[in-house]
């Protein structure tokens, strides 16, 4: 199996049974996953049982994957969605919504790391994917819109929300 093969060929080859195929698309894949969902969940063991989720996820549903688009906006949104499902899951599950959770209930951190840490894991999951995509990543605006599948308005919103919500806890 090439690895220079694009990932839509390698899907579409997984799909008819290649499983030398898809175990290349684990390969390229697993440790930006892996960084998605542990931004998502905040938890690392969590994020690890998610990537193996998605990679399920998406071997059962290779027959609907399209060739003609690109396949890492589709293998990442399969993780967004594990993500919230995992989410749901939990019993402190809030919603997303706009506001930013409490962090009073906390001590305050000693390190300004884990103070930083906090702060995001207080955002609302959608904020702290986008946060994710763009600092850790390093993806435009654009090119989270597509990876999300939001607007690229939505994005950019969310994005000056987030950092204005940060801003105001850091900058007293």
């Amino acid at each position: 199996m090439t690895l220079q093969a694009t990932d839509e060929d390698l899907a579409s080859r997984a799909a008819r049974g290649g499983a030398e195929a898809f175990e290349v698309l684990v390969r390229r894949y697993a440790h930006t996953l892996y960084a998605q969902c542990r931004a998502l969940t905040a938890d690392a063991a969590d994020a690890e049982d998610l990537v193996q989720e998605t990679f399920l996820r998406a071997y059962r549903s290779l027959g609907q994957f399209d060739p003609g688009r690109p396949f890492a906006p589709w293998v990442s949104r399969i993780a967004q969605n594990a993500c919230v499902d995992a989410l749901r899951r939990r019993k402190n599950w809030q919603p997303l919504t706009e506001e930013v959770g409490t962090t009073e209930e906390r001590p305050p951190a000693a390190d300004p790391t884990d103070r930083l840490e906090g702060l995001l894991n207080a955002l609302p999951g959608k904020y702290r994917a986008i946060l994710h995509h763009k600092f850790a990543l390093g993806l435009n605006a654009a090119e989270i819109a597509e990876r999300l599948q939001l607007s690229h308005e939505d994005v950019r919103v969310c994005l000056h929300r987030a950092l204005g919500l940060l801003r105001e806890k850091l900058i007293p």
